[in-house]
C-alpha cells in the first residue's frame, strides 16, 4: 500500500501534465532572412515537459512561418503532427506532406509561395488545425485564401489531413475545399467545441458588416449553419477574435473599431448581450486574448496593453493599461504588441507587430492589474519572428475545469509540499477544507483517479460534501501559484 500510495502522489503533483489533452503544447514560428543557410529557420517552442524547452529549428523546406501558423500535436505526448504556413502543410519532419504543396493556390500564391523573395502566404490568424472528434487520427486545417478577381476577396476553405499505417506523417486527403466564396473580414479565424464536446463552431464575420456567418465541423464534415446580424459593423482592417477559455463569451478587436464582446451559446451558437469598448482609434489592426478564468481580457493595439475585467456591468468601468512599448533599448524599439495566444503554461504570449527575437508576455494572467505580470520580454526565441506570426489555437479544454497547466514551466521536478488541513478524519459524511489562496483543487483516490476538481478564486474555509464517495483513503491536493498543498482523509 505504501508504493501504491507513493505512485499516486507523483502522479497528483503532475496530474496536469498527464492527464490533459496535448494538441496545443508544440509552436513553431519565424521567418527566413538569412539567404547564406539553405531551408528556413524558425524557433520550435514544446511545452510537455516540466520546463518549457525553446530550441532553434533549421527546416528542410524554405517556408517561413511569417504571417499565418496553424500546428497540432499529438493529443497524448504533445509531439509535434504537422503544421501550415498558409502556402503548404509540412509533417513532423519538416518536409511537405505527401500531397499537401499548393495550399490557398492561386495568384496570391504564384506571388507568395514560390521564387526566393516571400514564401508565407500573407493572411494573419486566417488558419486553425481542429481535430475530428468522431474519427480518430483525422484532422482539418482550416484556412483562409485571397483571390484578386474583381477585387480582394477573402474566403474560407478546409483541407483533410488524415494519419494511418500506410501514412504515418501523414497525408493531406481533401485540399483547399471550399467552406463558403462569401467575401469575408481577413483574419478573424478561431472555433470553439460545441456543447456536445465532439462538434466544432466556426464563427466568422463579413467584410465590412455586422454579419457572421456559422458553421459546424461534426460528424459529416464542414457545413453552414445561418447567419446573424449582431453588433457593430467592422471596417477594413484585419481583426483578431477568440472564444473565451469556458466557452461563454465570444470578442472580436482591432484599434479602428474597438472592442466587440458577446455572449456565446455553444448548444445554438447563438450570439446575444452585445457589448462595445473603444480605446485609442487608429486604422490598424489589434489582438485580443482571455485569461484562463475567463475573467479578464486583454487587448493589444500596437503600443499598448490593456486589461479589461468583464466582470464589470459597464466595461469602461474595468480597463486598465498593464504594459506599454518602451525604445529604451534596441531590442524594445521594435517589441510592439499585436496578437496573443494562451499558451499551455498559462501564460499568454504576444507577437510583436513587426521583427522580433521575443515574444512579449502575461505571466499571471488571472491576476487583476499589474499583478498581472506583464513582461515585454516575456520569451526569447530561438530564431527571428517576423509579421506578428504566432500560431492560432481553440481552446482544447474547454470542458476541463481549467484550460492550462500551471505546472508547466514554475516547477521543474517535484516541488516543496505543504500540509492541507481536513478535519474531520475520518468522515462519512463531509469534510471541513481550508483553501489557502486562489488555486486548483484536485481530490484522488488510491488508484490515482481524479474524483473531484475545482478551482476555487480566493482563500475560504470550505465545507464539502464526500458522503457520495466510496469508502477508503483519498488524498487531496492544492496548487496556487507557488506552493503545492497536500492533505487525505478516509471515507467512512
Amino acid at each position: 500500500m505504501k508504493i501504491l500510495l507513493s505512485l499516486g502522489i507523483v502522479v497528483v503533483l503532475h496530474f496536469n501534465l498527464n492527464s490533459q489533452n496535448k494538441y496545443d503544447y508544440t509552436w513553431i514560428c519565424g521567418y527566413d532572412y538569412l539567404d547564406s543557410i539553405s531551408g528556413s529557420e524558425s524557433t520550435l517552442i514544446n511545452f510537455s515537459d516540466d520546463k518549457i524547452s525553446v530550441k532553434y529549428q533549421n527546416t528542410i523546406q524554405k517556408y517561413a512561418l511569417g504571417s499565418s501558423v496553424a500546428v497540432i500535436s499529438d493529443k497524448n505526448d504533445g509531439k509535434l503532427l504537422f503544421y501550415s504556413n498558409g502556402c503548404a502543410i509540412l509533417d513532423s519532419t519538416h518536409n511537405i506532406m505527401e500531397n499537401g504543396d499548393s495550399l490557398n493556390f492561386g495568384l496570391y500564391w504564384e506571388n507568395y509561395c514560390k521564387g526566393d523573395e516571400f514564401l508565407y502566404y500573407p493572411i494573419s490568424i486566417a488558419a486553425m488545425v481542429l481535430p475530428n472528434n468522431y474519427i480518430k487520427d483525422e484532422y482539418y486545417l482550416i484556412h483562409q485564401e485571397i483571390s484578386d478577381i474583381p477585387v480582394k476577396n477573402y474566403t474560407l476553405n478546409y483541407s483533410k489531413i488524415i494519419f494511418s499505417n500506410e501514412y504515418p506523417r501523414g497525408v493531406v486527403q481533401e485540399k483547399n475545399s471550399k467552406i463558403v466564396a462569401d467575401h469575408l473580414t481577413p483574419g478573424f479565424v478561431t472555433a470553439i467545441k460545441s456543447s456536445n464536446g465532439r462538434d466544432w463552431w466556426l464563427v466568422h464575420l463579413l467584410a465590412e458588416s455586422n454579419k457572421f456567418i456559422k458553421f459546424l465541423v461534426d460528424s459529416t464534415g464542414v457545413h453552414f449553419v445561418e447567419y446573424q446580424s449582431f453588433g457593430d459593423s467592422i471596417k477594413k482592417q484585419h481583426a483578431q477574435a477568440q472564444f473565451s477559455p469556458d466557452g461563454k463569451l465570444f470578442a472580436w478587436y482591432n484599434q479602428e473599431v474597438g472592442l466587440n464582446l458577446y455572449d456565446f451559446n455553444r448548444h445554438t451558437g447563438e450570439l446575444t448581450n452585445y457589448r462595445k469598448l473603444e480605446i485609442e482609434q487608429k486604422d490598424i489592426r489589434g489582438g485580443l486574448c482571455f485569461s484562463p478564468n475567463s475573467r479578464y481580457l486583454y487587448l493589444f493595439n500596437i503600443t499598448s496593453v490593456y486589461q479589461i475585467d468583464l466582470l464589470k456591468q459597464n466595461l469602461y468601468d474595468g480597463i486598465i493599461k498593464v504594459g506599454e512599448y518602451s525604445s529604451e533599448t534596441s531590442e524594445s524599439s521594435r517589441q510592439t504588441f499585436l496578437y496573443g495566444m494562451l499558451a499551455p503554461d498559462c501564460k499568454i504570449y504576444i507577437t510583436s507587430t513587426f521583427g522580433s527575437n521575443y515574444f512579449s508576455a502575461i505571466d499571471y494572467p488571472d491576476e487583476k492589474g499589474e499583478e498581472c505580470g506583464f513582461n515585454i520580454f516575456g520569451l526569447q526565441l530561438a530564431y527571428y519572428n517576423f509579421i506578428a506570426a504566432i500560431p492560432n489555437f481553440p481552446h482544447f479544454r474547454v470542458d476541463d475545469s481549467y484550460p492550462c497547466d500551471r505546472n508547466v514551466s514554475y516547477y521543474f521536478g517535484i516541488p516543496e509540499v505543504h500540509k492541507l488541513l481536513v478535519y474531520p478524519n475520518p468522515s462519512s459524511a463531509w469534510i471541513d477544507i481550508h483553501i489557502p489562496a486562489k488555486g486548483m483543487l484536485s481530490i484522488y483516490d488510491l488508484n490515482g483517479r481524479i474524483v473531484c476538481k475545482q478551482f476555487y478564486i480566493n482563500s475560504q474555509d470550505l465545507i464539502f460534501d464526500v458522503s457520495a464517495y466510496a469508502p477508503g483513503k483519498y488524498v487531496l491536493i492544492f496548487e496556487e501559484r507557488h506552493r503545492v498543498y497536500k492533505g487525505e482523509f478516509i471515507k467512512g
